[in-house]
């Protein structure tokens, strides 16, 4: 039996990778021996055409199918940066900046949170979503549902901190649920979110 394989990748690798492999709405479920776990942001996107966008109008699968999740949140570290994000805004969770950490350092800006993201550049102000307990339990569901795949694709923006917090808890939940041995073959750049693996890794303690 082949080693079952887990891709990281970023949205841009994701849609060339499921355009090379002419995967579409059409032609994924006859594809039963791939799941894909798609991450979203939760702000829609000036162009959806673009390969790096990837809010709800750039959705590469827009039906729902058995294997493939379409997952939105944001890539928010801790529950305390996305209190913090409400008080730029007028809102329980918005903001006209972005605050993001990495570690311990907290950024402003990036491909989820700018200043000029209205199309005249001037500020947009967001409700930003944060992964929570109930999308883990959505996230094991779907993962449990197949099992039997032998490639398993996830992706968000970079391939970086959301995706990769997902995958690494995907080798293990493979493991330590279904005894499958699985190997993370990209993602070496990764920098899990740690808030994501954190309410991820307790469904397994």
């Amino acid at each position: 039996m082949s080693t079952v394989q887990i891709h990281t990748l970023s949205v841009a690798d994701f849609k060339h990778t499921m355009r090379n492999n002419d995967l579409y709405d059409g032609t994924v479920e006859s594809v039963p021996e791939l799941a894909v776990i798609s991450i979203g942001n939760s702000f829609d996107d000036f162009d959806p055409d673009d390969i790096f966008s990837n809010g709800p109008s750039s959705r590469w699968f827009r039906r729902p199918h058995p294997n493939v999740l379409n997952l939105t949140f944001d890539d928010i570290t801790s529950p305390e940066r996305w209190k913090l994000l409400s008080s730029f805004g007028k809102g329980a969770a918005s903001c006209s900046r972005g605050l993001y950490g990495k570690g311990d350092a907290p950024y402003y800006g990036d491909v989820s949170g700018r200043e000029d993201d209205g199309k005249d550049g001037s500020a947009v102000e967001r409700d930003y979503v944060l992964f929570d307990d109930d999308m883990a339990r959505e996230l094991a569901a779907f993962v449990d549902a197949n099992a039997h795949a032998r490639t398993w694709i996830v992706h968000c923006s970079a391939g970086v901190s959301r995706s990769g917090a997902v995958s690494r808890w995907l080798k293990d939940w493979l493991w330590l649920k279904h005894g499958i041995e699985a190997v993370n073959v990209d993602g070496k750049y990764a920098v899990p979110n740690a808030h994501v693996l954190a309410v991820l890794d307790r469904m397994m303690h």
